[in-house]
């Protein structure tokens, strides 16, 4: 069973950023598969990939922010950073520790569930309010 599934209910409506949330869930359910399988030196390979690809969607986002001019556009940047820098602290942890893959996991799955729909539907409502149709 995969820790969290694409469905178009996690869709914003911005093509670009609904497939890199895709393959962000495709990153998770691999590092997941992997805690599962208890294999912790491969975890703390692939955790490196999951927090790059994270901060290029971040960007991704927050060039898309700055074009259209969102309003709550700092609110959400904060958001980013706060989960960063957790994920770091959780790495930074398994690398010593080898132990908290389980908990990191069911952490990124919350918060990408959480931001989703109250961080990155706040946006998606805002530009199809506003008419904006993003490229």
């Amino acid at each position: 069973m995969v820790l969290l599934e694409w469905t178009p209910k996690l869709s914003v409506g911005i093509k670009k950023i609904d497939d890199q949330h895709k393959y962000f869930i495709k990153l998770l359910n691999k590092a997941d598969d992997t805690v599962k399988a208890k294999k912790k030196n491969e975890l703390i390979k692939e955790l490196p990939e999951l927090l790059n690809y994270a901060r290029t969607h971040f960007s991704t986002e927050e060039e898309i922010f700055d074009k259209y001019s969102y309003p709550y556009s700092n609110e959400h940047k904060l958001e980013h950073l706060k989960l960063l820098e957790k994920a770091v602290k959780f790495y930074d942890k398994a690398t010593v520790e080898k132990e908290v893959g389980e908990e990191l996991m069911l952490f990124l799955k919350d918060w990408l569930e959480n931001h989703l729909k109250k961080h990155d539907f706040k946006y998606a409502k805002y530009f199809k309010d506003n008419k904006i149709k993003v490229e």
